[in-house]
């Protein structure tokens, strides 16, 4: 029992040991889910460059383990809602994910493979996004993750931009009208100026 003079600082210790109680059982986990095992890496590569509505897109995901231990986990293939899978062998299927178990030894590495059929692209995508992961364990965060954006046929995104220049800027025809025609009339002013001034001279000689 807390007595009444030390109350307030008894209950303030309770509280902050529980916390940190709390804190220390959830860390480990955290720190697992956070940072991936040294020398473990995850890719996806597609067939084919730019995209339209109606090709067979193969999707090849690959995790590479060039650490010591090996490696058991869930890899997870997500594509977009507007993209129908035709085939991922061996995968568990659900909604837009296509999920294999696979177990990485030392040194190698494991690949799996999904094709889909691209449907009516939404208006307003700049690129077909098709996500990879890995899931280690029974872990409900991705460990590891990466990506694949396609080119859409097209369609310019601005954020993928490659080798833009500024264009030079388009001169108009009635700019250059209205500039020659300004060039000729200082051109008169300049002649009768001078002309008004060689009159004005002979005056003062004669």
């Amino acid at each position: 029992m807390v007595g009444s003079s030390g109350g307030a600082p008894g209950v303030k210790r309770a509280f902050v040991g529980a916390a940190l109680t709390v804190l220390l059982a959830l860390g480990p986990v955290a720190a697992a889910e956070a940072a991936p095992p040294a020398g473990l890496s995850i890719s996806i590569q597609r067939s084919g460059t730019e995209v339209h509505p109606g090709d067979r897109l193969t999707y090849t995901a690959t995790v590479r383990n060039d650490g010591t231990s090996p490696v058991e986990g869930r890899l997870v293939i997500t594509v977009p809602d507007y993209l129908r899978v035709a085939d991922a062998e061996g995968a568990d299927r659900s909604g837009s994910d296509a999920s294999w178990a696979v177990t990485v030894p030392a040194g190698a590495a494991v690949s799996e493979k999904l094709t889909g059929v691209l449907q009516r692209i939404p208006k307003g995508q700049l690129r077909v996004t098709t996500l990879v992961s890995l899931y280690l364990g029974d872990q409900a965060r991705a460990t590891i993750r990466s990506a694949d954006a396609a080119v859409i046929a097209g369609v310019r995104d601005p954020a993928h931009a490659v080798d833009d220049r500024p264009t030079s800027p388009t001169i108009q025809p009635w700019f250059l009208v209205v500039a020659g025609l300004a060039i000729l009339v200082l051109a008169a002013i300049g002649g009768l100026a001078a002309w008004r001034l060689v009159v004005r001279r002979r005056r003062l000689r004669a």
